[in-house]
């Protein structure tokens, strides 16, 4: 068995794909079809996974992007499903300088994220954009602003 660190974490399922990169230090999730509390647990039993197996690499995260493009249609329950599940995250562990930016592809998308940012804490950690470019500038400007050098 090898002591070699591996360049990145993976999940994959039908709803989600997710990767947390240790190069580049992003965790980038990918949903499909229809987002529902499943896919949600799905993820946060990963994440959580992910913090006991390598917590001091998941501990340096840069930051998040959750991609919502490929998302059919977002099931009412899951607004409060993933709520519950990040606030129980948010207890774990000190995100308070982990930026999470969001990408919609439509303004229905938009003001359903926009609806669960507002039932979760540190909202100005967060930010809902329209594509990767805008993330990746939205968590190095977070950087910048927000975390002493």
């Amino acid at each position: 068995m090898s002591n070699e660190t591996p360049k990145e974490w993976t999940l994959e399922t039908e709803q989600v794909q997710a990767r947390y990169d240790l190069e580049s230090k992003l965790l980038r999730v990918v949903y499909h079809g229809v987002l529902n509390p499943a896919a949600s647990a799905q993820l946060y039993r990963w994440l959580g996974q992910l913090l006991i197996d390598s917590p001091e690499e998941a501990n340096q995260a840069r930051g998040s992007i959750f991609d919502f493009w490929q998302v059919t249609r977002i099931d009412n329950s899951n607004l409060t499903s993933a709520q519950r599940q990040s606030q129980q995250m948010n207890e774990r562990v000190d995100l308070t300088n982990h930026p999470v930016a969001l990408i919609a592809a439509n303004l229905y998308q938009r003001e359903l994220l926009r609806l669960t940012m507002q039932i979760s804490p540190q909202q100005d950690r967060k930010r809902i954009v329209s594509s990767e470019a805008e993330a990746l500038e939205f968590i190095e400007h977070f950087h910048r602003t927000h975390i002493p050098t």
